[in-house]
Order: structure tokens, then sequence, then C-alpha cells
């Protein structure tokens, strides 16, 4: 092989190194943009004077795994988690009888990674706070599958927006770290660059796992909180529901 085609082997090589070296960044353009065209309202919904909130609830497999109950029992987590949510829809459901020309829109959502399914689906759609209809359907909660935090948090944030309703909060129960989609904190990102009415409150629950993972969630935007066990999840919800979000206006 002569030396010219031995050069010419090398900057082909060399091209194709650096070519591989620049593919990260339009992919992470690219994302981006995908993120920001998911984010981007459909239509545009007359705004009302409320309180909206998106509960989310990872129902991933891992949910099926034990933890300590608030008896200091063992018990599985999705348990937990349904015990959890249909504490959320009584309390949300006691603010609006005591707030009766207030708009209290309430909306629970599973999320997880299913085959033939959407990532992130609604358990109970959008709508004043309903006891009988939110028990049977939180009833049905199961594990399954893998953790798409990325893609449930842009779906809770499209139903918020679609209600009109100007004070909104997105709270995220996960017990495990993003597996599939977009990363969480790429769209926490993104939608602090929406227009303010656009942007809910985010409130990030780390049941049964290190909050400390969730520190690029933390740093954009979103207000992080640890919940080791069943006890402390009930804990750290009812501070926020109280504190943060069933607020006097």
């Amino acid at each position: 092989m002569t030396s010219r085609a031995l050069l010419l082997i090398a900057l082909a090589g060399s091209i194709a190194a650096g070519c591989r070296e620049a593919d990260p960044a339009p992919r992470e353009d690219r994302a981006s943009r995908q993120i920001d065209e998911q984010l981007t309202p459909s239509a545009a919904v007359p705004a009302r004077e409320g309180v909206a909130a998106a509960i989310v609830i990872d129902v991933s497999g891992s949910m099926d795994d034990d933890v300590r109950g608030a008896d200091g029992r063992r018990e599985r987590k999705i348990e937990v988690a349904r015990r959890a949510a249909r504490d959320l829809v009584e309390q949300f459901a006691r603010y609006a009888e005591q707030h009766p020309d207030e708009a209290v829109v309430l909306g629970l959502y599973e999320f997880s990674r299913r085959r033939g399914e959407p990532d992130c689906r609604p358990v109970i759609p959008m709508g004043p706070p309903d006891r009988e209809r939110a028990a049977a359907a939180i009833a049905r909660l199961d594990a399954d599958g893998g953790t798409p935090i990325g893609q449930a948090i842009i779906t809770a944030k499209r139903e918020l927006d679609a209600t009109g309703v100007t004070r909104r909060h997105l709270l995220l129960v996960t017990d495990g770290e993003n597996t599939d989609g977009f990363r969480p904190e790429r769209v926490v990102e993104a939608i602090g660059r929406r227009p303010e009415i656009e942007r809910p409150s985010i409130y990030f629950v780390a049941f049964d796992i290190d909050a400390n993972r969730f520190a690029r969630v933390r740093d954009a935007g979103s207000l992080v909180l640890p919940a080791a066990n069943a006890q402390e999840l009930n804990t750290t919800l009812d501070a926020l529901l109280t504190g943060k979000i069933l607020v006097e206006k």
C-alpha cells in the first residue's frame, strides 16, 4: 500500500472519529427542540382564577417492592402510593367544599413505560375532586414497566395548561431514576423557559430513594423532597398540600 493510500485512510478515520465526537451535541439540540415542541400548548385557553394540581405517581416495576410502612411493617410501595393518592383526593375534596367560589381542579396520573401504552396515563382526568370515582380508579393502580419521568412531567404540564387555571402545581412521586425518554432535568429546564402563566410549581418527592439522585432536577428549578418510608411520604405530601398547594389566596 502506497504512502498516499495510507494517508487517505488515516484522514478518513480522523474525519469519522470527529463526526462521532460531534454527534452528542446535535442529539442534545434535537431533544431540546422535541421537548419544547411537546411543552407548547396546542391551543390558547382563557385564564381563570383557582388552583389546579396534577398528581403524578410512579407505577414502574420497582413500585412492587416493599418499603417500611407507617406501622413499621413491610408493605408494597404501590399499596402505600394508593393510600397516599386517596388521602390527597380527600384533602382536595374538603378544600373544594370549603371554597365553593374557587375553581379547584385535580388530576391524578400514573406513569411507567409499557408496550402499547402512553408513558403517562390519566387515573382521574382533570376536574373537580371526586372521592368515589377516585377510589375505584386508584384501586386499579398496579406496578410494571420502566420509569419515563421526563415524559410524565411533559404530559402533566400540558394537562395543567388545558385547565386555564392560574395557580398550577405539578407533584410527582417516584421511587427510581429516569430509565426511558427525556431526562427530567432537561424538561424542568425547558418549562422554566416557558411563559410565566405556563410554569407550574414543580414538587418532586423521592420515595425510598436518595433525594440527592435528583440534584440536577432540583438545580433546574424543582423542589425535591425525601420520603424514605410510608410515614415520611404521608408527612411530606401533607406538608406540600397545606404549605404550598392548598393555601389561601
